[in-house]
Order: structure tokens, then C-alpha cells, then sequence
């Protein structure tokens, strides 16, 4: 087992002058440039500016586990024809809200401790980040512990990686259920996809458009309102308004959250969307159910990333609209 481990700077944290003020500039983990710890992560390109991943961290400190998305960015200028004294050539991952629980949580000389593993979500596996924050002041042995393993790793300083097990991080992954994890995703994160320069498609996959879905309506179906729930099982799914076999994109402003029922009958035509959000039902449907909802709009995510898109829209209205009528299949 591999765990990558890193000892918290003051200047990656923003700065705090005193306790209790506000950090000066953007908080982030500065990840070090070692291969060995770089292919712990997600690969960046250098061709490609500021290059960036979506990382799935499941953070072992909140008191209900929850599977944050954070922004893990190349900054390459240095590659990319910069006219700056000293370009930048660094890998970073960014903190927000939800990673530090509302607060500025992370201190400087903090260690984290993180794990990659694989877990199966929705029936499809996904690399997640398990990470831990270990304080002095908490559990004095284990961060003892923790420091001997960055100051004896060749790693530059105040970086490590580890080969073996920590008892103290697999205990804590093994108490936790990583099935259907709510996913928390901060409004300063899509801000960062909407300036990057990664093609935003290539940041997506079928689990991420699923917990961006979830997460935009709330797990409550869009149309309805309602949601059937017990534990993991759930009766929404996350529906594709440009239809995937018609070559739409896991981008979240495609995506729907459905119960399975309506997500059927919007696959087949029965009803679509006008841009104004309204659904309109076919007149030919024969159910009152689905043409009670005639008119109504659905609910909009408050995320304009995450709002559906007018295009999409226009796509589903205009090529799966009345689609049951034909003999003609998705």
C-alpha cells in the first residue's frame, strides 16, 4: 500500500497573519514534483496550460463521511510561453469549503496523510483519495510517526511517501461505508472549471456527472420533487438530456436527476423541455400522472454551471421529442 504524506506550509494556507484573520491569497497543498509522488495522482500535461484533474477526496476527519471534489491543477507557465521572470511550474491541489468543513481548518504544520484506492460507485469503479489530517495536538504518537516517515523519506522535504500499511488510516477506511457517498462540491470548484483550459468533457466521468447531477438537484427529482430512499438504494438516476447514444457528453449542465420512471419516459419522448425550464408533455401520452406536470417547471440547480443547458434542450426537443411514436430506438 502507498499513502502520500505532507507537512502543511504556512504560505499554502494562505498566509494567516494571526489567528482568526482571513488568509491573503487562495489555500491550497502544494504537491511536490518527485515522480513518485506524481504518479500517485491523476496525470497532468505540460502541453495542455494549467492542466487540471477533479480529485475525489473522502477526508477521514468529517463527522459523516462524504466524498469532496476538489481542483488538482498544473500550473505551467513555465511551458506554456510565459514572459515572467519565474514562471510557475507547480502542482497543487486547492481546498474549499467543504474540504475544510466551513472553516480554515488546515493549520500550517498540520500533516496530511492520504490513500489512494479504488471503490465501486453506481457499477463503475472510481479512484478515490482517502485523506486524514493529523494535528500534535490530537494524537501526539501518530504524528510523531507520521513526521519520522517524511523526515526519513528522499523525497524533498516536508513530502514522503510511504510503502506499507498505517493501521490508523486502514482502520478508519475500513469503518466507513464508501457505497453511495453524498457527494459535496463547492461553488469555488466549478468556478475553477469554467476558467480552465482542460477540456471540460475530459474532467468527467460516468460516476462524476452522476454525483454532480445529485449533488445540483439535491437528490430529489427535478421534475417531482420527490426521491424514494433507504440507506444506499435510491431511486434516482442521473438522465442525459442530448442523449448519450447520440453522442451527448458526462458534462453535468446534460444531466438531469430523474427518478427512474420520469427518466424513461423523458428517454422516450414523452415529454420534453422548453427553455424556460417548463416541461411539455406530449399530447398523445396516456397518462394523467405525466400531464399533470404539463406547464411546470422543474427545479434549477443555483449553480448557472450546473443549470441544464439551452442546447441540450434544444437537442432533446427537437430529435427525442414524441420518439415513442416512432419505430425508431435511443
Amino acid at each position: 500500500m502507498t499513502y502520500y504524506l505532507k507537512k502543511l506550509g504556512h504560505q499554502e494556507l494562505g498566509s494567516i497573519s494571526t489567528p482568526g484573520s482571513k488568509p491573503s491569497r487562495g489555500r491550497y497543498i502544494y504537491i511536490s514534483k518527485d515522480d513518485r509522488v506524481l504518479s500517485f495522482f491523476p496525470p497532468l500535461s505540460k502541453q495542455v496550460k494549467n492542466d487540471s484533474s477533479l480529485l475525489p477526496i473522502i477526508p477521514l476527519y468529517l463527522p459523516t463521511p462524504e466524498k469532496v471534489y476538489c481542483n488538482y491543477i498544473y500550473h505551467n507557465d513555465k511551458y506554456n510561453g510565459s514572459l515572467a521572470a519565474s514562471p510557475r511550474n507547480e502542482f497543487r491541489i486547492y481546498s474549499n469549503n467543504a474540504l475544510e468543513m466551513d472553516q480554515f481548518l488546515f493549520e500550517p504544520d498540520d500533516i496530511i496523510v492520504m490513500k489512494k484506492q479504488e471503490i465501486l460507485e453506481a457499477e463503475e469503479k472510481q479512484t478515490v483519495y482517502f485523506l486524514e489530517r493529523v494535528t500534535v495536538r490530537e494524537n501526539y504518537d501518530f504524528y510523531k510517526k507520521c513526521e519520522g516517515i517524511i523526515d526519513d523519506s528522499d523525497v524533498r522535504s516536508n513530502h514522503g511517501i510511504y510503502e506499507g500499511s498505517l493501521e490508523e488510516i486502514d482502520n478508519k477506511i475500513d469503518s466507513i461505508s464508501t457505497i453511495s457517498l453524498r457527494a459535496a462540491i463547492d461553488t469555488s470548484v466549478t468556478k475553477k472549471i469554467e476558467t480552465s483550459d482542460t477540456d471540460i468533457a475530459d474532467l468527467f466521468s460516468p460516476t462524476s456527472f452522476r454525483d454532480f447531477t445529485m449533488t445540483a438537484y439535491k437528490e430529489r427529482c427535478a421534475v417531482t420533487g420527490m426521491v424514494i430512499k433507504y440507506g444506499k438504494f435510491m431511486n434516482l438516476e442521473a438522465a442525459h438530456i442530448h442523449p448519450k447514444s447520440h453522442g451527448g457528453l458526462f458534462l453535468p449542465n446534460n444531466g438531469l436527476a430523474l427518478s427512474r420512471d420520469i427518466h424513461w419516459s423523458f428517454d422516450k419522448g414523452f415529454f420534453t423541455l422548453n427553455d424556460d425550464y417548463t416541461l411539455l408533455v406530449h399530447p398523445d401520452v396516456e397518462s394523467d400522472f405525466l400531464k399533470s406536470y404539463n406547464g411546470q417547471q422543474i427545479f434549477i440547480p443555483e449553480n448557472d454551471f450546473l443549470k441544464p443547458s439551452t442546447e441540450s434542450i434544444e437537442y432533446h426537443r427537437e430529435n427525442v421529442y414524441g420518439l415513442f411514436l416512432t419505430s425508431g430506438r435511443l
